[in-house]
């Protein structure tokens, strides 16, 4: 799991990406199902699966020559708030809150 808010970030800001997490939630699919469901080519599924999984964002399962994804719900919560947190201004020192 990705603790980089920017490569997190990155992971999320591709309408493609976005697409293939809703398809992935709740559900496991192959790079076949995807490339179906998007009317993407095989190389540009793979590649926003590959960003995907840097961030952390999927999990991966190896079935013969097959791979199935699903969606990491924990890492897309810790992603949130670390993003979150990087974004949230610094605290002035000698100020209370």
């Amino acid at each position: 799991m990705s603790a980089d808010p920017v490569r997190f970030a990155h992971a999320l800001a591709d309408n493609r990406r976005q697409q293939i997490l809703r398809l992935l939630w709740g559900r496991e699919l192959c790079v076949r199902d995807l490339v179906q469901a998007l009317g993407l080519s095989q190389p540009t599924v793979s590649h926003h699966l590959r960003i995907l999984q840097q961030a952390g964002l999927l999990h991966a399962r190896e079935a013969g020559r097959m791979t199935f994804y699903t969606l990491n719900i924990d890492a897309l919560d810790h992603g949130l708030r670390a993003l979150r947190l990087a974004l949230r201004p610094a605290r002035r020192k000698g100020r209370r809150r």
